[in-house]
């Protein structure tokens, strides 16, 4: 009598495990979500009103909890303030130069230097930080920035259309991106992006409508991406706070 319980025990358990290795080939293995990595990126520049512009920015992110990295001109920061305290910890807070100039048309390295270091004092004294990301004017840079940046402290480079660069073990690291900028973009195309790990970056200009910017985000966030800031891109603290 015990071998046939035991008997019927075994083919149970056979037949069991048997269904549950065939399960899979006819439902499948549940889809892992991979989200689509965006960055916003705003350049504060010296125009109408910038004050404003800068908290209402600051006010949409802050409304849907999103981190953003912002670029300053050192002039504009120097001026006013409140252009780089108005944003939260999680906006990282970088430069663009003193007079958002193009460093390319500079006539030497130390004038190319000035222009650098000037700007992210301006900035880091403007907000009580130590800034550590950069994004130079026009995207123009030449074989000095490496130099450039890395004797300010700088460890992130976001001057260009289709990539970033990072510094890491001693030299800066270059990682593909694609560049959007935002005036121009739509939402469809956004939304089309394939998941890939290539950052996304929307860029906009001081000035563009807070509103349209909002509208968008809200678009985004029906979407399936994950936004970031400079810092969590790069895995670096890129803005320390209270220095």
């Amino acid at each position: 009598m015990r071998l046939i319980v035991t008997a019927v025990l075994a083919t149970t358990i056979v037949i069991v495990l048997g269904f549950l290795t065939i399960i899979p080939m006819f439902y499948g293995s549940p889809e892992v979500e991979v989200k689509k990595q965006i960055m916003l990126s705003f350049s504060i520049l010296d125009s109408y009103n910038i004050v404003d512009w800068c908290k209402n920015v600051s006010s949409v992110l802050k409304t849907h909890n999103l981190g953003a990295t912002v670029f300053i001109v050192g002039k504009v920061a120097e001026q006013n303030p409140e252009c780089v305290t108005c944003f939260s910890e999680r906006v990282d807070i970088g430069s663009r130069t003193f007079s958002n100039l193009n460093l390319t048309s500079l006539a030497d390295y130390d004038a190319q230097l000035e222009e650098v270091t000037k700007g992210k004092i301006a900035v880091d004294t403007a907000g009580n930080l130590f800034s550590r990301v950069f994004k130079a004017p026009n995207q123009a840079t030449d074989q000095n920035i490496y130099s450039l940046l890395s004797l300010n402290g700088i460890l992130a480079d976001f001057s260009y259309d289709c990539q970033y660069n990072i510094y890491i073990d001693n030299q800066f690291m270059k990682f593909e991106a694609a560049v959007f900028e935002g005036a121009s973009c739509s939402t469809d195309l956004l939304l089309a992006l394939e998941p890939t790990p290539k950052l996304s970056i929307l860029h906009f200009e001081s000035g563009y409508p807070t509103q349209l910017i909002e509208d968008l985000i809200i678009s985004l966030e029906n979407g399936q991406f994950d936004f970031v800031n400079a810092s969590e891109v790069s895995g670096l603290d890129l803005t320390v706070r209270g220095v």
